[in-house]
């Protein structure tokens, strides 16, 4: 019976996106559209830590669909397989580090203080937190994967409690973080101040 309850999680969170791999619940992807219902205000999405792809897809279509600045997604591990949509939904892969000073420096044109989602699910997500929180305009949403995770330097209640004080960070959708049935992991702040 384990056997066959992993096998389930497993198909649930590593499951395929128009052919390319899944890191996460499919439910996460129907939260992200109901967050951008919501934040009409937002005017781009960045991703950073694109992974295989899945996500990265998923984003640039809402950013296409909606009228926004299209992706811009950030890893430093080369693309195993460059999805076809990335070119026709001008989607713009940059393999280097985020924190890299030329990175910063496209980000901060991109954003050009405008209201954006941020999608974190890169290998520290507490340091992403901390670090590009205070980058974003207000009004901005900021989103990470592995919310009170086993993974490493995650996000939890107590290490992101200064700084949901300090920017007065308001959390979106709260219950879909960790409910089930689906149990995304990923949290959602908006930028108040």
């Amino acid at each position: 019976m384990l056997n066959e309850e992993i096998k389930h999680q497993y198909k649930r969170w590593y499951g395929t996106f128009l052919g390319f791999r899944q890191s996460h619940a499919y439910w996460m992807y129907k939260v992200i559209d109901d967050v951008l219902n919501d934040n009409e205000q937002i005017e781009g999405i960045i991703e950073i830590g694109t992974g295989r792809g899945a996500l990265s897809i998923f984003l640039g279509l809402e950013c296409y669909e909606r009228g926004l600045k299209p992706l811009i997604t950030y890893d430093i591990l080369p693309l195993i397989r460059k999805p076809k949509l990335f070119k026709l939904l001008g989607i713009k892969f940059i393999n280097r580090d985020c924190y890299h000073g030329d990175s910063i420096r496209e980000m901060n044109e991109y954003i050009d203080n405008k209201p954006i989602l941020f999608f974190s699910d890169n290998g520290n997500k507490l340091r992403d937190f901390n670090y590009f929180i205070k980058l974003l305009p207000k009004d901005s949403v900021f989103a990470s994967h592995d919310w009170e995770s086993i993974a490493k330097a995650k996000l939890t209640e107590k290490n992101t409690k200064e700084n949901v004080e300090k920017y007065s960070l308001q959390s979106l959708f709260r219950k879909e973080w960790d409910g089930p049935p689906d149990y995304i992991k990923t949290c959602f702040w908006r930028k108040t101040i």
